[in-house]
């Protein structure tokens, strides 16, 4: 390609393979082959990297090195990253934008915010004796979206009134162990998102 050796030196650092530059790549990890991938992909600088999968097959250990470099390569070196991933976890942790793509259909695409507004937040309440207490919710003007043996689900408004909430069925003699704000994880929406196409 025609580039000092200078420059493949940093290519090397940048994805934290200096200590491994002269073995051979065949004796390379399946995570370091990935971040040699990456390297050989920005020895040209590109504005805009592509990447296919970059975690699929990889151990714990490797996820974390590639996820972690994807996140300095954009933050640090302002690269644009585009990739194409069914670990939609992974994908929760790095992205900043998504776009989902069903049978060759983009069916959204938005900032991971705007993907989770898509999902109306719950309040998940762990309380004691939940049908005199999803009884008196009701009676008090609350709408129950779900209920369990152990919890009753609500539709997430805010955090004040998620506070007078427990206060009020704290003084009416329920015991409230846990009471917190739930969304829906990107697997979950990106099904709902996708059931109906």
């Amino acid at each position: 390609m025609g580039i000092k050796k200078s420059k493949a030196d940093e290519m090397l650092a940048l994805v934290g393979l200096t200590d491994a530059a002269n073995k051979k790549s065949s004796k390379y990890s399946l995570g370091m082959k990935q971040r040699l991938g990456i390297a050989l992909a920005l020895v040209s600088d590109p504005e805009l990297l592509l990447l296919d999968e970059p975690t699929n097959g990889l151990d714990p250990n490797g996820i974390i090195e590639v996820r972690n470099l994807m996140i300095d390569l954009a933050t640090k070196h302002n690269k644009t990253i585009l990739v194409s991933s069914h670990l939609l976890a992974e994908i929760e942790r790095t992205a900043t934008h998504v776009g989902i793509i069903n049978k060759g259909q983009l069916l959204f695409q938005g900032t991971i915010d705007e993907l989770h507004q898509l999902s109306k937040p719950m309040l998940e309440i762990d309380v004691n004796n939940v049908e005199q207490a999803s009884a008196f919710l009701l009676q008090s003007g609350y709408e129950i979206a779900e209920q369990t043996n152990t919890k009753i689900i609500i539709p997430f408004k805010n955090a004040k009134e998620s506070g007078d909430l427990n206060t009020l069925l704290v003084q009416c003699g329920f015991t409230v162990s846990s009471l917190y704000q739930k969304r829906k994880d990107l697997e979950n929406l990106f099904l709902d998102i996708t059931k109906n196409n």
